[in-house]
């Protein structure tokens, strides 16, 4: 696997950063919060699907999961 630019390893880290502090809250959110926290300009994620389904994080173990979800799915190229 290639290394990610930097721009790409910055933003799916921040929205790892997101989603550790709303797991440490005890809160959930949908995608569509977390890129118009970060401020993630509307044309990169409009098109997702699950661009409002609830991202519910219960564990350690889970939270885990979406960590490496997460960078997984932004060093994909497209």
């Amino acid at each position: 696997m290639e290394s990610l630019d930097l721009k790409t390893e910055q933003i799916a880290t921040y929205i790892i950063r997101v989603l550790e502090l709303y797991y440490q809250q005890g809160v959930t959110t949908t995608w569509r919060d977390i890129f118009t926290f970060l401020r993630i300009p509307e044309a990169a994620w409009i098109d997702e699907p699950d661009i409002d389904e609830k991202i519910i994080v219960n564990s350690e173990a889970e939270l885990a999961i979406m960590k490496a979800m997460i960078s997984s799915r932004f060093a994909t190229k497209h």
